[in-house]
């Protein structure tokens, strides 16, 4: 099984209260993130889902090596 990348934040070790103090920070960002962009992110993941499906069956929306001046 291949591993995914993802992402990642390393923190020092932090107190109850220090801790509540940044999820209130990271849940402000996803409110402003999602308000600014929430449209457009919603659209490109929906395309990303239509493409994984499309590369599943075996089909692909593009394909960078295909010579559009090859003869079939």
């Amino acid at each position: 099984m291949s591993r995914r990348r993802h992402a990642q934040i390393d923190l020092p070790p932090l107190s109850a209260r220090d801790a509540l103090v940044l999820v209130g920070v990271l849940e402000r960002a996803i409110v402003a993130i999602e308000r600014s962009h929430g449209g457009e992110m919603r659209a490109l993941r929906d395309m990303h889902r239509i493409e994984a499906r499309a590369r599943r069956r075996g089909l692909t929306t593009y394909n960078l090596d295909v010579d559009p001046d090859a003869d079939f």
